[in-house]
């Protein structure tokens, strides 16, 4: 298997870009993917709420899937843990591109602790203790087209984010557990996480580290537990020292002002676990890159909606938007019915991908800053903000009632 990475066209120097991945499997076939675009978010391997027979029938979305180890790691002792290879076990396209990464990208406060040889991975079935060798030996088993290395987060306040030997440790920690991971694993291509948190002399020693090896295929910047524009700092300063010819993936940047954010700095992926948080809510995506409306969601939730017989958002083409309307989704809400989410799933993703093909057109035309600042000149500062961390949602939307909903 190889991965390839071309960037086809450059907004400015260290800014946006468009790129092409491809992961030549040989004989089994190849996947491109056009970027700056998005990683199809997933619990224990499958897109929430969607079935495969209902996502066959969706407009086309990127064929590339994220899938986080931590959701299988339920035996105590993570070495003894028989994996099955993660097409057959979580029924994912064998055209997509599959990429592991250890942690789920929505959720921010950890409990787990690493030590010198392991990495603390907060599991459902409890603190589960992953070495690179567990890791190895999963991403072999898995088969995966791309592995995410563990490493050493750091989750820690102020001041051990920039002071001391805290983060001083999780950089060294994490090179050497990279080490381990790219002498180890068969198959898949490894990236790279690039740490250092909110100091600027570790951070460039992470970069001029990952920068040095051949057998990185690409970067991850997963700084969830920091403010959104701590995490921005944290990118544009380790970006400049990394390889510009390998693609670099953003945990967590998936609200879409984050991403746009993101890709004005020259992020090529980041995930959809956005449009899951806003079906939570038993919201419809209305925002756009383009145009000129001002309201960024549509809340189904409303008694109002219980007569209005039109699509879930004017204009939109996806499969619900075509054959259901306001007033069936809000009973569906208010009758807890599975269906509800379904649907809004459908649309809520649908309006993703426009989003982000919107965005490769804006850059074609070299005209995304600007297009990025009308954008949130119309929706507002905080338009994103209330849905743009999923662990703050504790359940669906059809197990609520309404008064609830805001609380």
């Amino acid at each position: 298997m190889r991965l390839r990475f071309e960037v086809t066209a450059l907004g400015s120097a260290g800014g946006p870009r468009r790129g092409m991945l491809e992961i030549d499997r040989g004989e089994q076939g190849s996947t491109r993917v056009e970027t700056p675009s998005f990683l199809k978010y997933t619990r224990h391997g499958m897109q929430p709420h969607l079935v495969p027979e209902v996502a066959a029938h969706m407009d086309e979305q990127p064929a590339a899937t994220h899938v986080q180890l931590e959701d299988f790691l339920d035996e105590h002792d993570v070495e003894k843990r028989k994996f099955t290879e993660l097409r057959k076990l979580a029924g994912i396209d064998r055209a997509d591109m599959i990429l592991l990464d250890v942690l789920d990208p929505t959720i921010t406060m950890r409990a787990g602790k690493s030590g010198e040889k392991f990495m603390g991975v907060d599991s459902e079935g409890g603190l589960r203790r992953l070495t690179p060798a567990a890791f190895v030996q999963a991403v072999n088993a898995l088969g995966p087209d791309v592995a995410v290395a563990p490493a050493d987060y750091v989750h820690e306040a102020q001041p051990s984010l920039t002071h001391g030997k805290r983060i001083a440790k999780s950089v060294a920690r994490s090179t050497r557990w990279l080490d381990e991971t790219l002498a180890g694993v068969a198959q898949a291509a490894v990236f790279a996480p690039v740490m250092g948190s909110l100091s600027p002399e570790q951070r460039d020693i992470s970069a001029q580290a990952l920068a040095a090896r051949d057998g990185v295929a690409g970067y991850v910047l997963n700084d969830v537990a920091l403010s959104a524009d701590d995490r921005m700092w944290a990118a544009q300063r380790s970006l400049t020292l990394l390889d510009p010819g390998k693609p670099r993936y953003m945990a967590g940047a998936s609200s879409p002002d984050m991403a746009l954010r993101a890709v004005l700095s020259g992020v090529d992926l980041v995930d959809s676990s956005y449009a899951y948080a806003v079906t939570e809510q038993g919201l419809a995506s209305a925002y756009v890159l383009g145009g000129t409306g001002t309201s960024a969601h549509v809340d189904l939730w409303q008694d109002d909606m219980a007569a209005d017989f039109g699509p879930l958002v004017p204009g939109c083409t996806c499969m619900a938007c075509r054959l259901h309307h306001r007033a069936y989704v809000h009973h569906l809400l208010c009758a807890r019915e599975m269906l509800a989410t379904v649907l809004l799933q459908v649309h809520n993703l649908h309006c993703f991908q426009r989003f982000f093909a919107d965005m490769r057109d804006s850059l074609a035309r070299g005209s995304l800053a600007t297009d990025a600042a009308r954008f949130i000149e119309r929706y507002g500062s905080d338009a994103f903000a209330e849905l743009s961390q999923l662990a703050e949602q504790v359940s669906s939307p059809t197990t609520k009632i309404q008064r609830q909903r805001h609380a």
